[in-house]
């Protein structure tokens, strides 16, 4: 997992994939969302824009993925993520290929709000609870960008 800024996007030159999604992200216009499904490099990386309201923790589940590596990145609003080993964690159904998608119930191991600017990015092997609301519910404006694992 990955917890960082994008003002600090040249500290990842050495990670191409990486290094080019941070990249795309900086160059978008200021509060700009892109369409959905945007490609930013064929066969590895696409996003898509989320406006959501964040919510109490208790309506909020955690998922994981196989297939792909998540980068959440704030355009406006704050959002508490909270992440755990999916291992620790219990199971909430069956892994779905096709969405590439679980979901599990259980504690945290960490606990992270993004801000304006602020990405995280999660592994396979990080569980993601999002959506929380750091204080009151509110506006989240931000862009999902999925990386073939």
């Amino acid at each position: 997992m990955i917890f960082d800024s994008i003002k600090n996007m040249e500290n990842y030159k050495n990670y191409p994939e990486l290094y080019s999604v941070l990249r795309f992200l900086h160059e978008l216009e200021s509060e700009a969302l892109p369409a959905p499904d945007t490609v930013i490099r064929e066969g590895t990386a696409f996003c898509n824009p989320v406006v959501l309201t964040s919510k109490d923790e208790a309506d909020c589940v955690y998922e994981a993925h196989r297939k792909y590596i998540d980068l959440h990145y704030i355009v406006e609003g704050s959002e508490l993520i909270r992440t755990a080993d999916p291992d620790f964690l219990e199971p909430l159904g069956a892994y779905d290929p096709e969405k590439d998608i679980r979901f599990f119930s259980g504690s945290a191991f960490g606990s992270y709000v993004l801000n304006s600017g602020d990405f995280m990015v999660c592994y396979p092997s990080d569980a993601h609870k999002v959506a929380i609301a750091p204080k009151e519910p509110s506006e989240i404006r931000k862009i999902v960008v999925k990386i073939k694992a």
